[in-house]
C-alpha cells in the first residue's frame, strides 16, 4: 500500500483546513461587525429613550411650577377677604378698603415669591373698575383692553393658561351668577422661563424649547441653528430629539442633543475592529504553518501504525469519502458497530429483566382480594346499620375497581362521572359540613360521549387538595356542564380564596412549561389532552371569586367515527 504524505499543500485535507479556517475567521469577523452595528443601534435607541425620559421629567418639573401657582390661585379665589372686598366694596369706608387692599397685595406677593416664574400677580375687579397688583399699596385703574382680551381666553371658575401679547398668562375668573366678579391674573416671566429651561437642560441636553401648538418656538435655551433645524426635520440623524406634551399648558417641551460627541467612541471601535481583523489573518497564517508541521506529521505516523494494525483485513471497511482519514473512519466505524451491538444486547437483557420483574410484582397483587375485603366491610356495616361505613366501603370498592381493572383508554362520559361521584362521596363523608359539594346532573345528550379515562377526577382531586381542604367552613367544590352543538365543557370550580389573576397566570405558565420540573395533576392532564391525537380537546384555567376554575372542552363526535388513540 502506498503511504500517503499529508504534508503536501496539494493534499485535500490541508487545503480544506485553510478554507475552513478562513471561513471561520470571516464568520467571527462578520459576527463582530454585526455586534458592532447592533450595539450601535441599541445604544442609539437607549440614548433616544434617555432623551425622551429626561424631556418628560423636565416637562413634569415645569408642570409642577404651574401647578403650584394654580393651587395658590384657587386658594385666593376662595379667600374671605377677597370675597368680602368684591361683594361689599360699595359699603366699605376708605380705611376698610385700604386695609383689604394691603392684605390682598400681601397675598399676591406671597404667590409671586413661591416661584421664579411669576412676574406679577393681579386681581382685576371689573365692578370697581380697578386692579390690585403686586407691590402696589394702592390699586390702579382697570385696563379695559387687557380685561376684555383675557376674559375671552379664560374659563368660568377654572384656571386657564394662555398666551397674549407675547407673554404667558394664568387666568382664574370668579363669577357671580352670570357676571364676572373678579379675575386673578398671573403673568409668567419670559426670562425666568428661559432660565428654568437652561437649568432643566443641564449637561444631558444641548437645548430645550417650549413649542406652541403650531410648532413655533415660544421660549428656548440653546443655539438657534441646531434647535430650528432639529425641529424642522424630525428625522434629523445629527441629533437625538424628544418631545413631551404638558397637560393644561398650551405648550409642549422639546429637547435635542447632538449625536457626534456621544457616538465618537463607537466609530473608534470600528477602526479598532479593522486592525484586529488584520492581526487575525496574520495569526491564522501562523496557525496553519504550525498545524502543517506539528499536527499533520503526527497524524501521518498514526496512519502508518493503524494500517499495520489492520493489515489482516480485520478493520478494513469500504468507504466512499475519498479522504486522507479513510483508515480512521473505517476503524472507528468498526468499533462503533461493535459497541452498538454490545449496547443493544445489554439494553435487551435489561428490558427483559425489568419486564420479568414487573410481571412478577403484578402477579403478587390480587385485586380481587381488595374488592372482596371492601365488599365484606360493606356487608358487615349494612348488618350493623352503619350507613356511613357502608357507603364509604362501597364507594372505595367502585373507585379502586375502576382504576385497577385497567379500563379502556377511551370511556363514556357517564362512566367517568360515575367514577368521580364515587370519589366525591368519599370526600363528602370526610369534609362535611365545612365543605359542600355541588354536582349538576349529567345532560343526557352528552352521556355517551367518548373521552379519555381518568381525565376529570384529577381536577376534582386538585380542587380538594390545593383548594378547599384547609378551609374551616364555607368550602365549595362544584361540577357543571355546558353543551354546544360541536363541543361540551366540564367545569370544576372551588372557592379556596387563595387565587388571583396573577397566581392563575403563573400556574398556567407552569402547566404549559416543558421544563421537566414537578409533574402536577394539571400538568399531566394538559399533556394528555395535547397527546390525545386529533381530538381538539382543550384545558383552560380561570380565577373566579378568589378560587380556581378549570374548564375542559371536549369536541363532540359521532359514534360511528373511529375513536382516536390516547397516547398519554
Amino acid at each position: 500500500m502506498t503511504q500517503k504524505n499529508p504534508l503536501s499543500l496539494k493534499k485535500s485535507v490541508f487545503i480544506r483546513l485553510i478554507l475552513i479556517t478562513c471561513a471561520a475567521v470571516l464568520v467571527f469577523y462578520a459576527m463582530g461587525l454585526t455586534i458592532n452595528i447592533v450595539g450601535l443601534t441599541n445604544v442609539q435607541a437607549d440614548m433616544q429613550s434617555a432623551q425622551q425620559t429626561h424631556i418628560q421629567y423636565a416637562a413634569g418639573q415645569i408642570e409642577q411650577d404651574f401647578e403650584r401657582l394654580r393651587f395658590f390661585m384657587l386658594e385666593m379665589m376662595s379667600d374671605k377677604s377677597l370675597l368680602r372686598y368684591a361683594f361689599s366694596y360699595p359699603i366699605l369706608d376708605d380705611y376698610q378698603r385700604m386695609t383689604a387692599i394691603k392684605a390682598l397685595s400681601a397675598q399676591e406677593y406671597m404667590v409671586k415669591r413661591s416661584t421664579d416664574l411669576a412676574e406679577s400677580v393681579q386681581i382685576m375687579l371689573p365692578n370697581q373698575r380697578h386692579t390690585i397688583i403686586t407691590d402696589q399699596t394702592l390699586y390702579i385703574d382697570l385696563d379695559e383692553d387687557m380685561w376684555q382680551a383675557l376674559l375671552g381666553r379664560s374659563e368660568r371658575n377654572q384656571v386657564a393658561v394662555t398666551e397674549w401679547n407675547g407673554k404667558l398668562w394664568m387666568l382664574l375668573p370668579r363669577y357671580d351668577q352670570n357676571d364676572p366678579l373678579f379675575m386673578i391674573v398671573i403673568s409668567i416671566s419670559q426670562s425666568s422661563l428661559t432660565n428654568r429651561l437652561a437649568q432643566l437642560g443641564g449637561d444631558q441636553t444641548d437645548g430645550l424649547a417650549l413649542l406652541r401648538r403650531d410648532g413655533t418656538v415660544f421660549a428656548k435655551s440653546g443655539e438657534d441653528g441646531d434647535l430650528l433645524s432639529s425641529i424642522g426635520n424630525p428625522k434629523n440623524k445629527a441629533v437625538f430629539s424628544a418631545r413631551a406634551d404638558m397637560g393644561r399648558l398650551p405648550l409642549s417641551l422639546y429637547g435635542y442633543t447632538r449625536v457626534d460627541d456621544m457616538m465618537a467612541p463607537f466609530l473608534q471601535y470600528r477602526i479598532n475592529l479593522w486592525v484586529l481583523t488584520l492581526l487575525a489573518f496574520g495569526l491564522m497564517a501562523a496557525y496553519l504553518l504550525y498545524y502543517r508541521v506539528y499536527i499533520m506529521r503526527p497524524i501521518n505516523d498514526i496512519f502508518t501504525t493503524m494500517r499495520q494494525a489492520g493489515s489482516d483485513g480485520r478493520y478494513r471497511i469500504e468507504t466512499t469519502r475519498g479522504t486522507d482519514y479513510d483508515d480512521i473512519y473505517a476503524q472507528f466505524n468498526d468499533m462503533v458497530e461493535h459497541i452498538e451491538r454490545l449496547a443493544a444486547q445489554v439494553y435487551e437483557e435489561q428490558y427483559r429483566a425489568q419486564k420479568a420483574e414487573l410481571k412478577q410484582l403484578q402477579m403478587q397483587i390480587d385485586p380481587h382480594f381488595l374488592y372482596n375485603s371492601l365488599y365484606l366491610i360493606y356487608r358487615v356495616a349494612q348488618v350493623d346499620g352503619n350507613k356511613s361505613i357502608a357507603n364509604i366501603s362501597l364507594n372505595l370498592s367502585n373507585y379502586y375497581r375502576y382504576i385497577t381493572k385497567m379500563p379502556e383508554q377511551i370511556v363514556t362520559l357517564q362512566d367517568e362521572i360515575r367514577h368521580v361521584m364515587n370519589y366525591l362521596e368519599i370526600q363528602r363523608v370526610r369534609f362535611e359540613p365545612r365543605i359542600h359539594i355541588q354536582v349538576q346532573p349529567l345532560p343526557e345528550e352528552i352521556a355517551e360521549e367518548r373521552i379519555p379515562s381518568l381525565i376529570i377526577q384529577p381536577i376534582v382531586e386538585n380542587a380538594f387538595q390545593h383548594g378547599v381542604k384547609d378551609r374551616a367552613e364555607g368550602g365549595l367544590v362544584s361540577i357543571r356542564y355546558e353543551v354546544e352543538p360541536d363541543a361540551f365543557r366540564v367545569i370544576v370550580a372551588d372557592n379556596s380564596g387563595k387565587m388571583d389573576e396573577e397566581k392563575v397566570a403563573a400556574l398556567w405558565e407552569q402547566v404549559r412549561s416543558n421544563d421537566g420540573g414537578d409533574v402536577s395533576a394539571l400538568k399531566t392532564l394538559y399533556r394528555r389532552l395535547q397527546l390525545y391525537e386529533g381530538s381538539g380537546h382543550e384545558l383552560a384555567l380561570r380565577c373566579v371569586d378568589g378560587g380556581l376554575t378549570a374548564i375542559i372542552t371536549f369536541q363532540r363526535r359521532e359514534k360511528k367515527n373511529a375513536n382516536p388513540v390516547d397516547r398519554g
